[in-house]
């Protein structure tokens, strides 16, 4: 179950952990508005509009939403266009803004899973009932007494 007082959550990935602040009621308009500007930044004539894109340039394009948006730490430095060595460079405490743009060339399998670990856990704040246990509908009908109605 999710800790409703957190402001941020950890996932990791590949040995790598990314903390994330927890987004708001305004979440699925943020990270779509964002998304569509990475589409347009990345093909400016196609204005950011979804019409002849596949699966997985919407997924994609999702992830580096949530990286640039709500990203607040992590343990490795590519999501800020560094590499590792580059860490006594920049202060982690205040680090630079992420930019899709500047992940390198091996890091588009990590943006993905980054991306599913982030959406994992942000369910567990979405719907804040343990949701590896289902619904606790059944365990409270089964708890009460039949009241004979159908």
């Amino acid at each position: 179950m999710s800790d409703v007082l957190a402001d941020r959550f950890t996932v990791e990935v590949d040995d790598h952990a990314y903390e994330f602040k927890i987004p708001s009621i305004r979440y699925d308009i943020e990270v779509g508005y964002r998304a569509a500007d990475i589409r347009r930044r990345a093909v400016p004539e196609s204005g950011g509009a979804l019409g002849a894109v596949d699966f997985q340039t919407v997924q994609f394009s999702r992830a580096c939403a949530y990286l640039e948006l709500y990203l607040i730490g992590a343990s490795t430095l590519w999501p800020y266009g560094l590499e590792d060595d580059d860490l006594s460079k920049i202060n982690m405490a205040n680090p630079p803004a992420v930019n899709f743009e500047k992940f390198p060339l091996y890091a588009a399998d990590m943006v993905m899973n980054v991306g599913v670990a982030f959406e994992q856990k942000y369910a567990d704040f979405r719907r804040p009932r343990n949701r590896r246990q289902g619904s606790a509908g059944t365990e409270a009908m089964a708890g009460s007494e039949n009241s004979g109605t159908p």
